[in-house]
């Protein structure tokens, strides 16, 4: 069969490139609200709405026209720039001052913009890098321009964190301030007066609480409410192991090293130090350890049955009930000093002393008695 026509209906049609259509869209950003205040983002917008009228495209809509950084994609208005060009059937070009103003994010910014093109035919162009993506030539000048926004962010970032860790190691906090406290003169980290605010005068007295009344964190949470500071026994594990507080500076960034703070302490270091003792004992939030209770006799004496470490004792305030534990890391052990008591008498019950005995063993107590007492005059 010479005439082919008939097969026409099997043959693949060609995929189109981008939509044929001179609808467009505006995506403007600036990185920080600073840099909104310098009018960066009516620039961006004078500069990319000339660009369309050059080109003769139609614009139909504008995203951004606020802060967000690009250093990931995961940003509320770019979100919506993208959900709206996907879900319409009309859009054929998205107009950037610059790639760096659409993504920092190198490749992954790059893998967005050949998506948009070849999935929903959309062409991402810049006013100030021109060129064609949908040349094999200009989708790899797009890339590479992608790429050097991605190392410019990485070379600022490298620099911002260098100064943070010089600032760190002169005792300057780089930060918010934590909680209790409040900056006075707000600017440069070595120009910042760091001091005690009403609330922290407060959160002083959970320190105290701490270390002098031996109460949990539940009980202290209680006390500052009262107070009118609304805090919870989670936050207060933070505060406490925070050296902030007593006048010192550690962060992730210089890991391994204390500094003297510029900053008013809240507390002293022995509190500081004291409380933490304090919390260390009672690991278990709620719960109150004495190391002589005659509610937990076999506390030391008696040894856990899984790793043979020797049980400490603890009181569940709220139930009224004592508990042993054996604090091996790893250990679970745990034990109703209630049972416990049963189980070690009924173990006494198994020893008695025959009447022909009982006169040896009477002669041995005068004895030992009597070396201890001598020793102890």
């Amino acid at each position: 069969m010479k005439d082919l026509k008939l097969f026409q209906q099997f043959v693949p049609q060609p995929e189109e490139k981008f939509q044929q259509g001179n609808n467009a869209v505006i995506y403007t950003r600036v990185s920080s609200a600073e840099q909104e205040d310098n009018t960066s983002l009516g620039s961006q917008k004078k500069y990319c709405d000339n660009f369309a009228g050059k080109k003769g495209l139609n614009i139909v809509g504008y995203f951004g026209g606020t802060y967000e950084s690009a250093k990931t994609d995961d940003r509320k208005e770019f979100g919506k720039l993208l959900n709206f060009v996907k879900r319409s059937k009309n859009i054929s070009y998205i107009i950037v001052y610059s790639y760096e103003r659409f993504s920092r994010s190198g490749m992954n910014g790059a893998q967005i913009a050949d998506d948009l093109l070849k999935k929903y035919g959309v062409i991402t162009l810049a006013v100030t890098q021109e060129l064609d993506p949908t040349t094999p030539a200009g989708s790899f000048q797009q890339k590479i321009l992608f790429l050097f926004g991605q190392m410019d962010n990485e070379l600022r970032r490298d620099k911002v964190v260098t100064g943070m860790q010089e600032m760190l190691l002169n005792g300057y906090w780089v930060w918010a301030t934590p909680r209790g406290y409040e900056d006075l003169n707000k600017g440069k980290a070595s120009e910042r007066k760091i001091v005690i605010n009403e609330e922290g005068k407060k959160l002083r007295k959970a320190f105290e609480w701490k270390a002098h009344k031996n109460m949990s964190n539940v009980e202290i949470s209680k006390q500052l409410k009262n107070i009118g500071v609304n805090i919870s026994d989670k936050r207060l594990t933070g505060l406490f192991t925070n050296p902030f507080y007593c006048g010192l500076i550690t962060s992730k960034m210089i890991p391994g090293q204390i500094f003297k703070g510029h900053h008013e302490p809240l507390v002293s270091k022995k509190l500081f130090l004291l409380v933490n003792q304090i919390r260390q004992e009672n690991r278990v939030h709620g719960f109150v350890k004495n190391k002589d209770d005659e509610n937990l006799p076999l506390k030391v004496f008696t040894k856990c049955d899984k790793c043979k470490s020797s049980l400490t004792g603890y009181l569940v305030k709220k139930k009224g009930l004592y508990y042993y534990k054996c604090n091996k890391k790893g250990c679970k052990v745990n034990r109703s000093a209630k049972a416990m008591h049963q189980l070690f008498k009924k173990a006494l019950g198994f020893l008695h002393i025959e009447k022909e005995e009982l006169q040896i063993v009477m002669l041995q107590i005068e004895e030992q008695f009597g070396k201890f007492f001598e020793n102890h005059n």
